[in-house]
């Protein structure tokens, strides 16, 4: 793995940059790239997002230039064009210009910027995480002929990262599931272990990202109204099950197929999704996920990565859950460990 020393001198400072605003108590992801339909259009330093009431969210992107030549007014035109594109709350430029020209055109366009002054002043222990460097490294190491098509954990995990842009609903939540129950399946491979692992607690944790977000809009809905809310979600996505009723009866209709579309309606009423709705849509769950979601992040950081037996008992209960929706028994998983 790369030391801290041999960072350069922009992933050095996105590093600093990420625990400051981890000891704000944002959720912290660093260089996620911002996909469309499959073209990566451009990556994002730091994706921000906080929880500051229950029901309201803030989700801000951050520009880091740490260069001799920063070009602070491109940067504030570029953070916040893309600001308004992903339909955030805020954008924040890091520069090492130090001219108050720059903080007064932020100031004129809504953008928060954290000049040279702040950043010769930013000092933070970084030597407790592994970097994002390190991380993606070893998850570049292996890949996964089969699932994936040949695709490297680092690509599975750069996946995860770029939904917490963009999908921040029932589909990015389905499909982080799935890449949550590859990884903890992978634990059982004593070769990959420690490295499925770290993937398990990260992918772990964009799923609680991706859930908090989605019950911000039902925490108030009555427990069993928000018990079908989730159900719907986690079995018919984000077209609900009105929406994927009708599309089975449009497909039915043009494909005259002979399995009638009561039939096809019916396979889809199964009850393993019951778990995950029971779970979540508890009152104290739902007050609690954000914060578990930044744990989860934190352990799949730390160098030393921690046993999941050892696991706090809120985090311990939420990895559990997860290991019986997938019907991976719990004595056989934390009996690995």
């Amino acid at each position: 793995m790369k030391k801290q020393g041999e960072l350069f001198k922009g992933e050095l400072m996105e590093e600093k940059l990420r625990v400051y605003f981890q000891n704000n108590g944002y959720y912290v992801a660093r260089g996620v790239k911002y996909n469309f339909e499959g073209n990566e259009i451009t990556d994002i330093d730091l994706f921000l997002y906080g929880r500051t009431s229950s029901i309201s969210r803030e989700r801000t992107n951050v520009d880091i230039k740490n260069k001799k030549n920063p070009k602070a007014f491109e940067r504030i035109l570029w953070a916040k064009g893309l600001q308004i594109l992903l339909e955030f709350d805020s954008c924040v430029v890091a520069t090492t210009d130090k001219r108050e020209l720059i903080r007064n055109y932020g100031l004129r366009h809504q953008t928060t910027i954290l000049d040279g002054n702040f950043l010769q002043k930013l000092s933070y222990d970084i030597t407790q995480r592994i970097t994002e460097e390190d991380l993606l490294i070893q998850f570049n190491k292996i890949k996964s002929y089969k699932i994936y098509k040949n695709q490297t954990w680092k690509t599975i995990y750069e996946n995860s990262k770029s939904r917490l842009l963009s999908e921040l609903d029932f589909s990015g939540y389905n499909s982080s599931i799935i890449d949550l129950n590859y990884f903890l399946n992978k634990c059982f491979d004593k070769q990959k272990k420690e490295n499925a692992l770290r993937a398990s607690y990260i992918v772990l944790s964009h799923s609680l990202l991706i859930l908090d977000f989605i019950l911000k809009d039902i925490a108030f809905l009555e427990p069993n109204l928000r018990k079908e809310s989730l159900n719907n979600g986690f079995k018919y996505g984000n077209l609900g099950r009105e929406g994927v009723n009708r599309t089975i009866d449009m497909a039915v209709k043009i494909g005259g197929s002979k399995i009638s579309a009561n039939e096809i309606k019916k396979t889809l009423e199964t009850t393993e999704m019951d778990i995950l709705k029971e779970y979540f849509s508890k009152a104290e769950t739902t007050k609690n996920i954000f914060k578990w979601a930044i744990k989860f992040e934190q352990l799949a950081f730390q160098k030393v990565i921690p046993n999941p037996n050892d696991l706090e008992p809120d985090l311990k209960s939420t990895l559990a859950i997860m290991l019986d929706h997938f019907n991976i028994n719990r004595k056989n998983y934390f009996g690995i460990f």
